[in-house]
């Protein structure tokens, strides 16, 4: 027994030695040896810090903690490490390794960085050295945990411009590596993660969970996921497909939820489809079912596109209190490359919105998001706050009034030039404006009330009905519209024909005020669209002028606007004019022709603002004119006449007239002598007299009536210099009774053909220094040369070579009158 106890204490002590040399050989020489393995197998450099082991009492399990490690890219591109860590821990089963079993029980990175790439034709992490090792026995190893904590994952596949990063406070993987496939299980927090592919950004710094579980197939090139669940911020994501990695990668993942939030959806979806969102917000829940599919390889872009539906949502305008509750829909949206918008398609079928009195129901559907096309087949019965809410910059702000629609509907947005674009609105169907309320910004208008009722198909639109009320100003408009598609075009030929009536119009209330800058609005087109329509105007204004009544055929062909026959009555008298009005350069040049009967000549002055001079006013005037005018001016963008810029050319008859007050006759009169020229009166008086280069040129004309006759010619400049001569003649007694006798003796004055004496007169000057004189000889020289003129036209006359009808004055070419 002894013996035995003896032999046992002795073997006791032998294996404790031996074991104990066992564990004293690895931990002497643990070091070298992974350095050297270390070392021998990588193709890049290796920097570690340092290398502790875990102590006896763990063997044979044995732990392996690496600090600083760094590990070199075998291709540069990041131009920082492949794999950096402030700590990497290793735990392994010697024995098992000892065996051939290549299984590590866990593997831990902390405070650590790892970034991969694809490249063209290589990779950033080839960094194992070639084997020689030809043998064809399969190899296959297992991690049974891998964690990652607190550390920045970078990967990016160059062909197809494919990029993400994150930072991962917790990642924990299975590996399962065998020949040709590899077997891993993920279950990761990554914070602020970034997913792009070219320019489009899917992931823009969202906090994503992820659990999922992936086989690579080796000798496929593929990567096969699992059914996995993710969570993109709010939104609860069931996922699965497929990845080819290879020469020709490729994608093709479904994807689905059951309800997430609408706003939820929108803050993950690419910035190309929201970008047109921004003031629109959206609250409620979405139902939807995806894909991610296609190649992802050199031009290639994969196509993307979800199946959705809306419950209970709501759709408000952002700084505006409009919103649509209650909206049901569904729909989808499909972007067959998602490097190229233009290719995207989205469609809603709208079961109900409603909000108060707006209701909201059909289907819409959009193509081209870069250029969308838009089309609406259904009903709508909204407030005018709301659709004006939904135009940015509107100088219109709605108190009342209802829009209903029943159609098809049909545009062509071009989000670049925000605009409609040209000939691509279309409508079928009927539009309805209701006591439409509010206030226009720029022309300023109070509108009281707008109805209107259209009806149209593909090619007319007609205004069946339409009254209109602003400020004191009422009216109806009805007609049609054609090419009403161009109406929205730069260059529209769009044409309305139809009938406007309107009372009380001001127009001075239509004039556009200066923008912000103070440039004032200028445009190549007086108007958007033509026009011809039978216009009848009652109490029209224009300044201080006023008509009764203003009949005739508005015509516009957009850079004019004329009423070629336009029947006026007006200044107690009827006038047939004919008006243009067309764009002169920045300004707008008014043209003129009228006949007119028997208006008021002092109403004419003062409700025409004397024709800006104060010399001889409505005060001055009495009597009744006729004949005819041609005027041309330029009217500057306020519509305002520029009267340098004025031309006129005027065959008159004035009867029954009076020029009362004229300070320069009151001078004349006090200069002859002769109390009556204060105050001259006339039954009836002819002439043609012409303006422009701001001076008003008067032919000989006579003035007769029963006390004198005063003959006159001459210039009256705008700038009131006046040069007049002229003829004054009298009766005897009226002569004696001036002292014109005395006059006589000095050849100033002479006896005329019909008793009386005539007094030969110079004044010239402006009022304040108004020169005058007598000067027999240059007035009789003047009126020799028109009896001189007389008598030639009476010699034609007789030998058949003209007549003796008054000769019309030539009409000055305009454009000769002055540069533009």
């Amino acid at each position: 027994m002894k013996r035995f106890l003896k032999i046992a204490a002795v073997i006791s002590i032998l294996l404790t030695l031996v074991i104990g040399g066992v564990v004293f050989y690895f931990y002497t020489n643990i070091k070298p040896i992974l350095v050297r393995e270390i070392n021998k197998s990588l193709a890049v450099e290796v920097k570690v810090g340092d290398i502790t082991v875990s102590g006896i009492r763990d063997f044979p399990n044995l732990g392996v903690r690496f600090s600083d490690v760094s590990i070199a890219e075998s291709t540069p591109y990041y131009k920082k490490y492949l794999l950096e860590a402030q700590e990497l821990n290793l735990f392994v089963d010697i024995m098992k390794l000892y065996k051939g079993e290549y299984l590590i029980d866990g593997v831990t990175v902390r405070n650590g960085a790892i970034r991969a790439a694809d490249l063209n034709k290589t990779t950033n992490y080839e960094i194992t050295k070639p084997s020689s090792d030809t043998s064809s026995g399969g190899v296959s190893f297992e991690i049974k945990t891998l964690k990652l904590i607190n550390c920045d994952i970078a990967y990016e596949h160059t062909p197809s411009k494919f990029k993400s990063n994150a930072y991962s406070p917790s990642t924990t993987l299975t590996l399962k590596y065998e020949e040709n496939s590899t077997s891993l299980k993920v279950k990761t927090t990554l914070d602020s993660a970034f997913i792009a592919s070219a320019d489009d950004v899917y992931v823009a710094r969202r906090n994503l969970k992820i659990n999922t579980a992936i086989d690579v197939v080796t000798d496929k090139e593929q990567v096969i996921i699992s059914q996995s669940d993710i969570a993109i911020e709010a939104i609860n994501l069931t996922t699965k497909g497929t990845i080819g990695y290879g020469n020709s990668s490729n994608v093709d993942i479904t994807f689905a939820n059951d309800n997430t939030t609408v706003q939820s959806l929108l803050s993950v979806l690419p910035a190309s489809i929201t970008q047109s969102l921004d003031r629109i917000k959206l609250e409620g829940h979405v139902a939807i079912d995806g894909y991610f599919k296609g190649k992802t390889d050199g031009i290639n872009s994969p196509a993307f596109g979800f199946d959705y539906q809306l419950q209970n949502t709501s759709l408000t305008i952002v700084g505006e209190n409009i919103s649509l509750d209650g909206i049901e829909a569904s729909g989808e949206l499909q972007m067959p490359n998602v490097s190229n918008s233009s290719s995207a398609s989205a469609t809603c079928k709208l079961s109900m919105a409603k909000s108060g009195k707006n209701t909201l129901s059909g289907n819409l559907a959009v193509k081209n998001f870069e250029m969308p096309a838009i089309q609406w087949e259904g009903k709508t019965n909204l407030d005018a706050q709301f659709i004006f809410g939904l135009i940015e910059n509107s100088s219109f702000l709605p108190t009342d009034g209802t829009l209903k629609t029943d159609g098809k509907l049909a545009l062509t947005y071009d989000i670049g030039n925000a605009q409609i674009a040209p000939n691509s609105l279309r409508f079928s169907g009927q539009f309805l404006v209701e006591n439409l309320k509010g206030k226009l910004n720029n022309p300023a208008l109070d509108v009281q009330h707008v109805n209107i009722d259209i009806s149209a198909n593909d090619g007319k639109l007609v205004v069946n009905q339409s009254d209109f009320a602003y400020n004191n100003t009422t009216g109806t408009l009805r007609g049609y519209i054609e090419n009403y598609q161009s109406m929205l075009n730069e260059n529209s030929d769009a044409s309305m024909v139809g009938e406007l009536k309107a009372n009380n119009l001001v127009v001075n209330e239509l004039y556009s005020t200066s923008d912000a800058t103070g440039d004032p609005k200028s445009s190549s087109e007086l108007f958007p669209i033509n026009l011809k329509l039978a216009t009848t105007l009652t109490d029209f204004h224009y300044n201080d002028f006023s008509a009764k009544s203003m009949t005739g055929t508005l015509i516009s062909d957009k850079m004019n606007i004329s009423m070629p026959k336009c029947q006026i009555e007006a200044l107690e008298g009827n006038t047939l004019a004919g008006i243009t009005i067309r764009k002169w350069g920045d300004n707008h040049l008014l043209d003129i022709t009228t006949e007119i009967d028997k208006i008021n000549i002092s109403q004419l002055f003062k409700q025409f603002n004397n024709f800006e001079q104060s010399e001889i006013t409505s005060e001055h005037l009495s009597g009744t004119l006729s004949g005819s005018i041609l005027a041309k001016v330029i009217l500057d963008q306020n519509l305002k006449p520029i009267m340098p810029k004025l031309y006129a050319k005027a065959n008159v008859t004035i009867e029954n007239g009076a020029l009362i007050g004229y300070e320069p006759l009151k001078k004349l009169s006090s200069f002859v002598h002769i109390k009556d020229l204060e105050n001259v009166k006339f039954k009836t008086l002819k002439n043609t007299i012409e303006i422009f280069d701001q001076t008003i040129f008067i032919p000989r004309m006579m003035i007769e009536n029963n006390a004198m006759n005063l003959e006159i010619e001459g210039t009256h400049t705008f700038e009131n210099y006046m040069k007049y001569s002229m003829g004054i003649s009298v009766a005897e007694l009226l002569a004696t009774k001036a002292n014109w006798i005395a006059k006589k003796a000095e050849k100033r004055i002479e006896k005329n053909t019909k008793g009386g004496l005539t007094a030969y007169v110079l004044m010239e000057g402006t009022p304040d220094n108004l020169k005058i004189s007598y000067d027999r000889t240059i007035v009789k020289e003047n009126v020799a040369e028109e009896l001189t003129k007389e008598k030639k036209k009476f010699i034609q006359a007789l030998k058949g070579e003209g007549t003796l009808e008054e000769e019309t004055v030539e009409t000055k070419n305009y454009d000769d009158v002055w540069d533009e």
